[in-house]
């Protein structure tokens, strides 16, 4: 079992017989749920792919035979990462690839979005369809924001929707750079005098 399968199967496991408390950064908390979509086959994913010299990588296209899309960590009112179906994403893709759009000087698959980032695949990373799963080709951005304040995450597919699962939708990539909240412990003794002394401190 490859290593995209594995962390799918587990976390469907965990979602199968009622929604699971979640708990994210600045008190965000909920009920959730996971839903997917049907898989494709290889040769669904080829017919709907465009003639150009773009391929998907290896491990995005693994994932596409397993569920077409899918909708992670959903609660009454948010959907907190979600993977387009492979049909919305080229048309996604497509319209803001026009003119005026935000992809307009760049090579992109919107591929699906974390919270109220875009999840991004580098097509100029992908022109080797044995190789590019090696590569690092996601990359996330605001929808209201331009090119010019993407975040490349130098992680392939695989790795990013791991470490998107394991942190629940979360903004892993900046939990080492977030630095609004952090715990200072003072000269404590013993485990009970923590609470007493516990303070925050903003690090500018």
């Amino acid at each position: 079992m490859k290593p995209i399968e594995r962390t799918l199967t587990l976390l469907k496991q965990m979602f199968k017989d009622e929604p699971r408390f979640i708990m994210g950064r600045y008190g965000r908390n909920g009920w959730a749920t996971c839903s997917f979509n049907k898989p494709l086959t290889s040769q669904e994913i080829e017919s709907c792919l465009p003639e150009d010299n773009f391929s998907l990588p290896k491990d995005y296209k693994h994932f596409l035979t397993l569920y077409d899309g899918c909708g992670l960590f959903r609660t009454e009112s948010d959907l907190i990462l979600e993977l387009f179906p492979l049909k919305e994403m080229l048309e996604m893709s497509e319209e803001h690839h026009s003119e005026d759009g935000l992809l307009s000087e760049g090579n992109f698959w919107i591929i699906g979005q974390i919270d109220e980032d875009w999840i991004l695949i580098d097509k100029n990373q992908c022109t080797d369809a044995e190789g590019s799963f090696k590569k690092p080709y996601i990359t996330v951005v605001h929808p209201s924001d331009g090119l010019d304040m993407a975040v490349p995450l130098n992680l392939n597919f695989e790795c990013f929707l791991e470490r998107a699962i394991i942190a629940q939708g979360d903004y892993f990539w900046e939990w080492s750079e977030d630095l609004e909240m952090t715990v200072i412990y003072d000269d404590t003794l013993t485990y009970e005098e923590v609470d007493e002394t516990l303070y925050l401190e903003d690090k500018k």
